[in-house]
């Protein structure tokens, strides 16, 4: 059944606070410009300690524009609504593609794991998260959670389903614990969530 909107910005934010504990670096990066502009963290990284002793951005001091574009020809690939979302994507098209299915619930919160900010679209099935590093002027696809039943991954997969629908539909993962399997392409992440035998999120991310 569809998540009523107060309880889907409840699961952002827990979401969010997951985050802060399983943050990785993203290290690969190319110089393909054939997907738009993105900022790296490892490029974000490498910002971070230019500026270091500068004063805070906050407080006037800008770290300057960091533009690194980040390899998605093998990335996961969602779709939603007949749009296409490819993780590490620049934005800009996806989102003005998707708001045409309807306005989302937008929320802005400091990314707990890294520099900078990140942009949460709520929409009626989806939360879509965009990353913003500091000192950039564009950010990334970063994250994508199915909220519902109503929506399953481009190979038939949804909510509810079991472990060996996962296996049937992807093959083994290339990670997993008793609670999570992990399925990786590119420099993206397709993270299930069980409980015993049951899917109960799907999550594409770039880790």
């Amino acid at each position: 059944m569809k998540k009523l909107g107060s309880l889907a910005l409840v699961l952002v934010m827990a979401v969010s606070m997951a985050a802060c504990s399983d943050a990785k670096k993203v290290e690969k990066t190319t110089n393909d410009t054939s997907n738009g502009a993105v900022v790296s963290r490892e490029a974000e990284q490498a910002t971070g300690s230019e500026a270091a002793g500068q004063s805070d951005p906050s407080q006037g001091e800008g770290t300057g524009s960091v533009e690194v574009t980040m390899d998605t020809k093998d990335n996961f690939v969602f779709k939603y609504e007949g749009v296409d979302i490819t993780l590490g994507s620049e934005p800009t098209a996806t989102l003005s593609a998707l708001e045409k299915t309807g306005t989302p619930k937008k929320l802005d919160v400091p990314s707990c794991a890294h520099d900078g900010t990140d942009h949460v679209y709520t929409f009626s099935n989806i939360v879509l998260t965009v990353y913003q590093a500091t000192g950039s002027e564009t950010g990334y696809i970063s994250d994508v959670r199915l909220t519902s039943d109503l929506v399953a991954t481009p190979e038939g997969l949804e909510i509810g389903m079991s472990a060996e629908d996962a296996r049937t539909k992807y093959g083994d993962p290339d990670e997993s614990t008793d609670k999570t399997w992990t399925y990786k392409r590119g420099t993206s992440e397709l993270m299930l969530t069980l409980n015993s035998d049951k899917i109960v999120s799907i999550e594409y991310m770039i880790p």
